[in-house]
């Protein structure tokens, strides 16, 4: 408050000597004009505001949950092709006991991504669901194939 009176005092000066030029005074007007105003938002602005965001926000969570299943779907091919590819590596020289996969519930993923239980044979069938698509890889002969959606 007290610059803004210092202000104005010299302002009172400057335009007693007429050395300021109109755009000052119309500046030192318009501040002297809204000295009493309050400032913030009007109910009108901020209801503005809130329907902009809402219709954001409707257009953009459908999206976000389609990314989401994609990338569940994603994750879920990949389980499935390292799970065949550990059952290869383990069928030509390892224990393939050690490939085999335990059933995990869709009650029980934390991840979104569930197995279904497969033992570790030169024709196994290894199967993962995420994101509402179901990813299959065959064995054929110790060899893991390409993964299949469906």
């Amino acid at each position: 408050m007290l610059i803004l009176t210092a202000a104005y005092f010299f302002t009172l000066e400057l335009l007693s000597r007429n050395i300021m030029t109109n755009f000052q005074k119309q500046l030192i007007n318009r501040i002297a004009s809204k000295k009493g105003r309050k400032n913030g938002f009007t109910l009108v602005e901020l209801m503005v505001v809130i329907v902009i965001v809402g219709i954001l926000s409707a257009v953009a969570l459908p999206e976000l949950t389609k990314a989401q299943d994609r990338a569940k779907s994603v994750a879920a091919k990949q389980e499935v092709v390292a799970n065949a590819k550990n059952c290869t590596l383990e069928l030509l020289g390892g224990t393939p006991s050690d490939a085999n996969v335990l059933v995990e519930l869709e009650a029980d993923a934390t991840d979104g991504i569930y197995n279904a239980a497969t033992t570790c044979a030169i024709d196994a069938v290894y199967s993962s669901t995420g994101g509402g698509d179901t990813w299959t890889v065959t064995l054929d002969d110790s060899v893991a194939g390409v993964p299949v959606k469906g």
